[in-house]
């Protein structure tokens, strides 16, 4: 019989690497109020935005995004509220 046991959400990170790469998003977010992310080739918006909106989840911040061009290649952010 499986044996189960009760954790914090916050202690769970469910695909390691992508948790990994959320990590210059969570910088960003702690460092400043404001930004931008400009993509590299190979970078897919959805993805970025993505990125942006769960390393939010995870460091406890509200944040709004926009894209700056009509081509996504840069990524607006602001903290709203707390």
């Amino acid at each position: 019989m499986p044996k189960f046991a009760k954790l914090n959400p916050k202690d769970v990170h469910i695909g390691r690497s992508a948790h990994e790469a959320r990590q210059p998003y969570r910088d960003a977010l702690t460092g400043s109020d404001a930004g931008r992310i400009e993509l590299g080739q190979g970078d897919v918006p959805s993805t970025v935005k993505r990125h942006l909106s769960l390393a939010a989840q995870e460091t406890g911040t509200k944040v709004r995004s926009s894209w700056e061009d009509k081509r996504q290649l840069v990524l607006l952010w602001k903290k709203s509220g707390r």
